[in-house]
């Protein structure tokens, strides 16, 4: 059962930091979150107010307190173990519809501060970044998403200015898909499982839904970045790469894999795709509409609920890479990566102050939002100091407390 608490005005409720294993509401009262902006140092207040819930994100995603939680005048709460809210939650699909939305919101807010901060912003309308995602794949002599882009742009656009040259360029590509092979992506993992061999949530029913079922070869284009977002997937087999396209480099987001969803944010914020989707192997999906995906979630709590925390994962990592790409140093942001990572990844063994972590020189370099080149010299720099082991497959550092130090001291004197 859900414990009552009382807090007298002024009283901290949790520190930033702290172990999150409580989700908690507001009776009466009123309560003061806490939040550091971490470009200007100066403190962010959310009032959370009665019938209100907080401490939600950093529970359900296992991670630590974003934030000071602290009783703005006398309050009394009622606290739930992660179990209670959950059972809570899945008897009450209507309040997770609520949190996705308003977490959906915040995740893409938090997408376009990092594009800021990497200086991606040409914030091009729909109908031009369309535009120019397909003149780059058709420059590239990648015929098969040229053509998919081109006729898209036509399908949205057909009286543009741009119509009749995307029009020529759709000719190009269909000409150019003659005997030719578009891979996706090259030395990617082995093919993922098929759907027998996926362990789904108990007491997940799809079978309703297999009117749904897409089937997609190597190569096709799910849903590409700038266009309208009215679907959303589920993963039964294969796998499928998100990236999003960064000047002249195809940025890769995500590797998914079955059972796993996307492109779930367009259809709660009506807003355009934030990245292109592509299918690496044949791939099975049930597609849904809006629609349909509303009486998905209804009728499927632990599919609802599954996603909730799929959304507090992703808002910490959007939120916790921010952090990252803020510091200038480029060791620093290397350093901090496998801070991150430390906080976040629950099977490492922290019995002592060493770590491994199973992760490629690539990854480092996606987190910190370097080139690999970058990344590779400033690892070997660790390397040379002894506080590092760098192996193909996996990275050693040698006293995660030392890098701990190291960012903070970075940080201060940015500060």
């Amino acid at each position: 059962m859900p414990k009552p608490f009382q807090y007298r005005a002024g009283s901290i409720i949790y520190f930033q930091g702290d172990p999150a294993d409580k989700v908690f509401i507001v009776q009466n009262g009123l309560v003061d979150l806490v939040y550091q902006n971490f470009e200007t140092g100066e403190d962010i207040h959310d009032i959370i107010q009665s019938g209100e819930f907080f401490g939600v994100r950093s529970t359900l995603g296992r991670f630590p307190r974003e934030e000071n939680a602290v009783a703005k005048q006398d309050t009394s709460l009622l606290s739930f173990t992660i179990n209670e809210f959950e059972n809570l939650a899945l008897a009450n699909t209507r309040l997770i519809m609520q949190m996705l939305k308003v977490f959906s919101n915040h995740l893409r807010k938090v997408h376009k501060r990092i594009s800021d901060m990497m200086e991606l912003k040409e914030h091009k309308t729909p109908e031009d970044g369309l535009f120019s995602i397909g003149e780059y794949f058709l420059k590239n002599h990648k015929n098969k998403r040229a053509h998919y882009i081109f006729d898209r742009y036509l399908t949205y656009y057909p009286s543009s200015e741009n119509a009749p040259l995307a029009t020529k360029y759709l000719q190009q590509a269909e000409a150019g898909l003659e005997g030719s092979i578009n891979s996706p992506v090259q030395n990617q993992p082995a093919p993922a499982p098929a759907l027998d061999a996926v362990n789904y949530d108990p007491g997940i029913n799809l079978s309703a839904f297999e009117r749904f079922a897409r089937t997609l070869q190597a190569g096709d284009i799910i849903f590409s970045e700038f266009e309208p977002g009215n679907t959303f997937y589920l993963i039964q087999s294969g796998r499928v790469q998100l990236f999003k396209l960064i000047g002249e480099i195809e940025k890769t987001l995500d590797i998914l894999q079955p059972s796993e969803m996307f492109g779930e944010m367009s259809i709660l914020d009506d807003s355009p795709r934030s990245a292109t989707a592509i299918a690496l192997d044949t791939v099975n999906v049930l597609e849904f509409n809006k629609q349909n995906f509303e009486i998905l979630m209804l009728g499927n709590p632990l599919i609802a609920l599954r996603l909730l925390k799929m959304f507090c994962k992703r808002i910490y990592d959007s939120k916790r890479r921010y952090k990252i790409i803020t510091l200038e140093e480029p060791q620093a942001k290397i350093a901090d990566v496998f801070l991150m990572l430390d906080e976040s990844l629950p099977l490492i063994d922290k019995t002592t102050e060493r770590r491994m972590f199973i992760i490629t020189m690539d990854d480092v370099a996606h987190w910190a939002g370097m080139s690999i080149n970058e990344t590779r010299d400033a690892l070997n720099s660790f390397a040379n100091q002894r506080r590092m082991e760098i192996f193909s497959d996996r990275i050693i550092v040698r006293n995660i407390n030392d890098l701990s130090r190291y960012v903070g001291s970075i940080r201060r004197m940015s500060g």
